[in-house]
């Protein structure tokens, strides 16, 4: 199936502005499954806030409505993702459903919000606590809507992966490259960030939800423009040049496989 996050992929991989990604993100995923609004959300462990990200129509609440962690633990469906591992895209329903039951006090975080129980949710990061969007409708959410979700998750989860990547990047990023910076794209700045974390290609391939094969496409393109001839040497560029952050003093360049192309 064919749709708007197929379609959206160029645009999310080449936006340079981190909220405009991920509006794009969210526009297509609420363009494809018939729903209004979309929340980005994140829940990490031992942290007692949460981050989320709304975007579509509907009532903005303001910072101090938003739920902290221990109301998003208590919604049905991050306890049937926590006790089953299921990472399907999966109905607010289909949780209770299966014995998940609605409490009280998410009910009120939902009058609060001003949102309906028609949910579904589709988990980006399944390693982690708590990372994924909440698509919500007013009116029930009928299976065939699933279908995109389902047959373009491993494109979600890239695309998601590469934005939250980007905003970590932007986060401890110098503000200003050096004058003699090559123009990267937004996916040539990611991976250049995950080699310098020390990630192979297939690990890279991996996070970003693509094939080693890109990958190695996009190392090849890096090498060009950074006039680098292996991983170590692109680092080394990268770091002089201001697109990456500068080594600790004594600190060795970490970039897995040293000069080989791996």
């Amino acid at each position: 199936m064919h749709g708007r996050i197929v379609d959206v992929v160029a645009d999310v991989l080449n936006e340079q502005d981190v909220a405009m990604a991920r509006a794009l993100l969210a526009e297509a995923m609420l363009a494809d499954t018939d729903t209004e609004m979309a929340t980005r959300v994140s829940v990490r462990a031992g942290r007692p806030d949460a981050v989320l990200r709304i975007h579509g129509h509907g009532f903005r609440p303001a910072a101090e409505q938003l739920p902290c962690a221990a109301e998003i633990r208590a919604h049905p469906l991050y306890r049937y993702r926590a006790h089953t591992g299921d990472t399907r895209p999966t109905r607010l329903e289909d949780a209770v459903r299966a014995g998940w039951l609605l409490g009280e006090a998410t009910r009120r975080v939902f009058e609060t919000l001003q949102i309906s129980a028609h949910q579904v949710e589709v988990t980006t990061a399944p390693g982690r606590e708590y990372d994924g969007w909440t698509l919500i409708a007013p009116s029930p959410i009928r299976r065939l809507q699933l279908r995109p979700l389902e047959e373009h998750a491993r494109l979600l989860r890239g695309l998601d992966s590469h934005i939250e990547l980007l905003a970590r990047m932007r986060a401890v990023a110098p503000a200003v490259p050096a004058a003699d910076a090559p123009l990267l794209t937004p996916r040539e700045q990611t991976v250049l960030h995950l080699m310098h974390a020390g990630r192979t290609a297939a690990a890279i391939g991996t996070h970003l939800g693509v094939s080693p094969r890109t990958v190695h496409k996009h190392q090849e393109n890096l090498y060009r423009k950074l006039g680098a001839c292996d991983r170590l040497g692109a680092v080394l560029v990268g770091q002089r040049t201001g697109l990456l952050p500068s080594p600790v003093a004594g600190e060795e360049p970490v970039a897995a496989g040293g000069a080989r192309r791996v």
